[in-house]
Parts: C-alpha cells; sequence; structure tokens
C-alpha cells in the first residue's frame, strides 16, 4: 500500500511539475498569428484574414485594425511564435478544435480544418474573431479588477444598478445618485481620460439620438476648455455609429483644439436608461487599447 501511495504521489508531483513548466504567453491581445502555408494564405486565406480580423475599428480618425495579422507558415512556426497568446492554424484535413494553454499559459490556440466551399472560410473567421475579441475583454477585465476602486463600484451598484469598473488611476470627482464622474488627467503626459454614468427616463421615439443628446448635454456641463466658452461637445461631422446598444463617435473642444474618441454603452433598467461613457485625449497614440479598456470596464 505504501509503495501505491508513493507511486501515485510520484506521478501527480511530475504532473504538477509538468503544469509548472509551461512559459507565460508572449506577443500582446491585439496581435493574432495565422499559422498557414503560404501558397493557402495567399491564393484563398489571406484577403478574407484581413477582411474579417483585420477590419478597422469603427469611430476612430485613424485607420486601427482590430487585430494585427501576422502570418508564418508550417515550418517557421518554431521558437517564441508558439508561445504567442493568439494562434489561429488553418490547413486542410484537420479536425477544427481549440486549446487553452497548449504551448504556454495564458494563450489560445484554434485549429481550422480548410474547405474551399462558399463563404464557409469567412464565417468560421468571423466566428473565431469573436472569440479572441471576447476572450480580450474578458481578459482585460479581470486584470483591471484585481486594483479596481471597490467603493465607487458599489456605489455605482446601488445608484445605477450596473457592473462597472472603476481602474485605480482615475480620480473620483462626482459620486452621487444622479451622476458618476471620474478622471484621469496625469501631469507632463498629453493624455486625458473621463469616464461618466448617468441616467435619464426617455421621452423620446427617437431613443439614440436622446441618448447623444443627453450624453452632449453632459459634456458641455462638465468638461470646459482652459479658456472662457471652451466646452466639450460630440462632433457633428461624424455620426456616431451605433451597434447593440453601444456608440462609437468622436468628441471636440468647441472653441480649441483638442478632440478624440468616446465610447458609449447604456443599459435599460426601471425604465429608466443608464448611460456609461468613456472619452480619451490621446494626439500621439494609437486608440485601440483605451477603446479596449472600456469595452471592458464599461
Amino acid at each position: 500500500m505504501m509503495r501505491y501511495l508513493i507511486v501515485v504521489l510520484f506521478f501527480l508531483s511530475a504532473c504538477s511539475d509538468a503544469v509548472k513548466t509551461l512559459p507565460s504567453s508572449t506577443g500582446i491581445l491585439s496581435e493574432v498569428i495565422f499559422v498557414v502555408d503560404d501558397q493557402l494564405w495567399e491564393n484563398q486565406i489571406k484577403d478574407v484574414a484581413f477582411k474579417t480580423f483585420g477590419v478597422p475599428i469603427q469611430g476612430l480618425t485613424q485607420n486601427e485594425s482590430t487585430f494585427r495579422v501576422i502570418q508564418v507558415n508550417h515550418s517557421e512556426f518554431k521558437s517564441i511564435l508558439t508561445t504567442h497568446k493568439n494562434i489561429v492554424i488553418i490547413a486542410k484535413n484537420v479536425p477544427n478544435s481549440n486549446q487553452q494553454d497548449k504551448w504556454a499559459n495564458g494563450q489560445l490556440v484554434v485549429q481550422l480544418g480548410f474547405k474551399d466551399e462558399d463563404n464557409k472560410l469567412n464565417n468560421d473567421l468571423n466566428k473565431i474573431k469573436s472569440i479572441f475579441e471576447f476572450r480580450e475583454i474578458r481578459i482585460l477585465r479581470n486584470s483591471i479588477s484585481k486594483s479596481s476602486q471597490k467603493i465607487e463600484e458599489k456605489n455605482i451598484k446601488e445608484h445605477f444598478n450596473i457592473e462597472t469598473l472603476i481602474p485605480s488611476e482615475y480620480t473620483i470627482i462626482k459620486d452621487t445618485a444622479s451622476l458618476f464622474w471620474a478622471t484621469y488627467n496625469p501631469e507632463k503626459q498629453e493624455q486625458i481620460k473621463h469616464l461618466f454614468v448617468f441616467s435619464f427616463e426617455p421621452k423620446s421615439i427617437n431613443l439614440q439620438q436622446e441618448v447623444l443628446q443627453k450624453t452632449d448635454s453632459i459634456f458641455t456641463k462638465y468638461l470646459l476648455g482652459a479658456k472662457q466658452g471652451q466646452h466639450v461637445k460630440i462632433e457633428d461631422m461624424f455620426s456616431p455609429i451605433y451597434s447593440e446598444n453601444t456608440y462609437r463617435g468622436l468628441w471636440k473642444l468647441d472653441g480649441g483644439f483638442m478632440g478624440g474618441p468616446f465610447f458609449l454603452k447604456t443599459y435599460f433598467i426601471n425604465k429608466k436608461i443608464v448611460v456609461t461613457v468613456g472619452l480619451i485625449f490621446a494626439p500621439d497614440e494609437r486608440k485601440r487599447k483605451y477603446i479596449k479598456t472600456f469595452e471592458a470596464i464599461l
């Protein structure tokens, strides 16, 4: 019996060590490595991959893709590439599968069997993209929640009955039953972020227009420029893009030269519309990471 226990303990220890020896995943969440033979990639997959994973993020002035697409063939797929966070392997005559932590911790590897059928590849890649998008938001939310401001989040839950995250770097300006406002405005850095949560009882038939009007009034009232008469407003030259209770658009400083994107999400709760919105000013940076963070916390 003792010998049996020693064997079992040795086996469990070996399994535990095997798990521990997996390296941490490399790369960034905004990248996806496609492992595909060069000829198959160029002739049948490349254009579809860029039209799905490489599609531009809506609501930005500059072209920023949803994911950065990187292709390597099977012979090039070795060393550090095998530990990348996001991997899609496409080949003929292989089964469809997906596996977490296949070669590294914090990794997702999806394998897709290629079939030359109308729209099948497009549909398959759109489904896979949705998986990676959902995964990225979940990872961001889990990471931010480890150090987020729990008291303020509890207050928002009590006042508006929604689950939000307030990252630790934000300073709370207003935390009431009618309005929550937090800002991040570091010294010696050309970057400003704002978060708002508020609610209203809808009165208009055109709900989308009313949401934008209420948001615009919040911007105008609270986000003022350095000079008299300057205030932030929604940029009316570019109509915000609406999809599934979210709005993606641009803001500008009226009477000034500042501007940037905003991300807005609404909830219908107890006959009220609850609005959560984040906006960013970072003129020298790409905006994808900020928009994805807003998606994760709002």
